[in-house]
């Protein structure tokens, strides 16, 4: 199992069975759930913001830097928001308009891409 996904498989397994995982390929990260519980995982991502794309079985999902899939307490934290997974949006010191990390460092609700 890759480290940086402990946290969200804790979550996921709970919803659905799956026979491999990989934190970064190719600047994303992926699970391959059984069949019959394919649906299942795919609506998790979603609710997390995390952008899920079924490709042949293999679930690619963008990975977030607002909230961390290795803690199992944040994935959990932003589950248990209503609606999941909001994006807050702010002009940044570079003049870019992008996601913001809460003040309080709970870990967003969000991903930022």
């Amino acid at each position: 199992m890759d480290r940086g996904l402990v946290g969200l498989l804790a979550s996921l397994w709970a919803v659905c069975e799956t026979r491999s995982c990989c934190e970064d390929e190719g600047g994303q990260a992926y699970v391959v759930p059984t069949v019959e519980s394919c649906d299942a995982a795919v609506e998790m991502l979603i609710k997390l913001g995390l952008r899920p794309k079924d490709v042949g079985g293999i679930v690619y999902f963008q990975t977030p830097t607002s909230f961390r899939l290795d803690d199992a307490e944040q994935v959990r934290q932003v589950l248990e928001q209503p609606g999941g997974a909001q994006l807050l949006w702010r002009v940044n010191e570079n003049g870019a308009f992008g996601p913001v990390p809460p003040a309080d460092g709970s870990g967003v609700t969000a991903d930022d891409t």
